[in-house]
């Protein structure tokens, strides 16, 4: 156990970065977890933060968070089998650990998040010669510029784990329209929650975790196919239940898998993958 000397003191959006944390530190103690994740539990042991409010409200949800990081995983992986150098944008990083998992030696990952969160990430997770961390709101496009010449002429990534359900739908439309015009060809990675999902977390689960209520969940989107309303040329690559992403090895039983899959049929939360 570690000394337990770092404090968790952020905004009521930014504090939700220890759900994820949290439970892939979890899964990483089981037999045959679905992620592996020392980093997370090492992370965790240094961090003095009271994690039974989230113990209490995410306990049902934990291995659906650690199956979003064991899919995010997957489909980078299979993109740096075809371009070693690719760079990934984690956008709302948070305590996010996936560089450390992936790395192959020769990508360039970049971190972007609040300033608040930076400052935390940094004590926790310092930067190394090809993980970078810009302390700037997704919206605040000047961060663009920041990685201009080291995006020049090399394959990227956009990865958006749970911080887009965050936004109010104008807001994310804004996004993917300034990500395509900049940036055509890139590959957009991100999670989303239908509408019924939506209302059920924000009715439930937060208040059950202690976070505060300005962490409400906003936008949601049911179909991959409904973006194009927003980029009509844009291409889905992938849009599939998070509960059917599975790895062959895993610490669920035969009725946990079960009841994955028949929640999975509703696709009440998703991983979409699409290219500009």
């Amino acid at each position: 156990m570690g000394d337990k000397t770092v404090k968790i003191d952020l905004g009521a959006v930014q504090e939700t970065l220890v759900i994820p944390l949290w439970a892939r530190a979890q899964e990483t103690v089981k037999k045959n977890p679905i992620v592996y994740d020392p980093y997370a539990k090492d992370i965790i042991d240094r961090i003095d933060y009271d994690f039974s409010k989230i113990e209490a409200g995410q306990g049902d949800h934990q291995k659906i968070w650690a199956l979003r990081a064991y899919n995010f995983d997957v489909i980078v992986r299979n993109l740096l089998s075809r371009y070693e150098d690719t760079v990934i944008v984690n956008i709302g990083a948070g305590l996010d650990t996936s560089y450390q998992r992936v790395n192959n030696g020769k990508l360039l990952w970049i971190n972007l998040d609040l300033p608040d969160v930076v400052a935390l990430r940094q004590k926790l997770i310092p930067d190394s010669e090809r993980e970078i961390t810009i302390a700037k709101s997704v919206f605040d496009f000047t961060w663009i510029d920041d990685i201009t010449q080291q995006t020049l002429d090399r394959p990227i990534m956009f990865l958006a784990g749970g911080v887009l359900c965050y936004f109010e739908e104008p807001e994310v439309e804004q996004l993917f329209r300034k990500l395509a015009e900049l940036f055509p060809s890139a590959h957009v990675v991100f999670d989303a929650m239908s509408s019924l999902t939506v209302r059920k977390s924000n009715k439930e689960v937060l208040k059950k975790s202690g976070i505060d209520s300005a962490a409400i969940l906003k936008w949601h989107l049911n179909r991959a196919s409904d973006l194009r309303k927003w980029i009509g040329s844009i291409k889905i690559i992938d849009d599939y239940s998070i509960l059917s992403g599975l790895p062959d090895k895993h610490s669920l039983r035969w009725f946990e898998v079960l009841g994955l899959k028949i929640a999975g049929m509703f696709r009440l939360y998703n991983i979409v993958h699409v290219q500009f």
